[in-house]
């Protein structure tokens, strides 16, 4: 997910990266979120209309599966923090590579290197 810091300000294109992960084994949807917790209001509100709206469109578009997800709840997945403003992407690139639903892995600052060489 992409959320805009400053949705109003049309020249402060900055902006924060997190993953949801929709674990249909345990019928839920995982947020993690290296810079923020379920205690920040601007977090909670932003994936929960993205949720809510993924919810709507699955109960539409496939409302004959035996899986319905409109019940799943959301879960704030506890994860190592960021130590500044900027590294969220690629914190997020590890959640997508590595998540299994388990345990977060815990992304340090020889990795945030590595990943800068690639994509830079």
């Amino acid at each position: 997910m992409f959320q805009e810091l400053a949705p109003h300000d049309p020249n402060d294109k900055c902006g924060h990266h997190y993953a949801i992960c929709l674990d249909l084994k345990n019928q839920r949807f995982e947020v993690l979120d290296s810079m923020h917790s379920e205690s920040n209001r601007d977090l909670t509100t932003h994936a929960e209309y993205f949720i809510n709206n993924l919810k709507e469109t699955w109960n539409r578009h496939y409302e004959n599966s035996k899986v319905q997800s409109r019940h799943f709840p959301i879960e704030y997945v506890a994860t190592t923090k960021q130590g500044n403003r900027h590294e969220c992407g690629f914190h997020t690139l590890e959640y997508l590579a590595k998540w299994e639903g388990r345990r977060v892995h815990v992304v340090i600052a020889a990795m945030v290197v590595e990943l800068r060489k690639i994509t830079h």
